[in-house]
C-alpha cells in the first residue's frame, strides 16, 4: 500500500494513536497501523479503530489507555475457550 502524502510504501507496525470514544480522550497502544518511514504518516484502519471502540467498553485502564494486543488476545482466548 502506498502512503497518500508521499506516495512511498507504508509498512505494517506495532503503535499507538488517539481517539475520543463518547467525549473521552482514549489512548490505543500496541496496535496494528500502518507507517510511513519517508513522512512519518500513520494510517489506522476503520477496523482497528471500530474493535478499540468496541474493547474499549471492557478493557479500557483507569488512566484511558487501552492495550490493543491485550485485547485481541483476551478475544482469541475467549473464543477458543467456546471451541473445547
Amino acid at each position: 500500500m502506498k502512503c497518500m502524502k508521499c506516495h512511498n510504501t507504508l509498512h505494517s507496525e506495532t503503535g499507538e494513536f488517539s481517539m475520543a470514544i463518547n467525549g473521552k480522550s482514549i489512548k490505543v497502544i500496541n496496535a496494528p497501523v500502518l507507517h510511513c518511514k519517508n513522512c512519518n504518516s500513520v494510517i489506522i484502519s476503520d477496523e482497528v479503530k471500530e474493535k478499540a471502540k468496541e474493547f474499549s467498553k471492557v478493557y479500557l485502564y483507569p488512566d484511558n489507555t487501552l492495550d490493543y494486543a491485550e485485547c485481541e488476545a483476551g478475544t482469541i482466548m475467549s473464543v477458543m475457550n467456546l471451541l473445547l
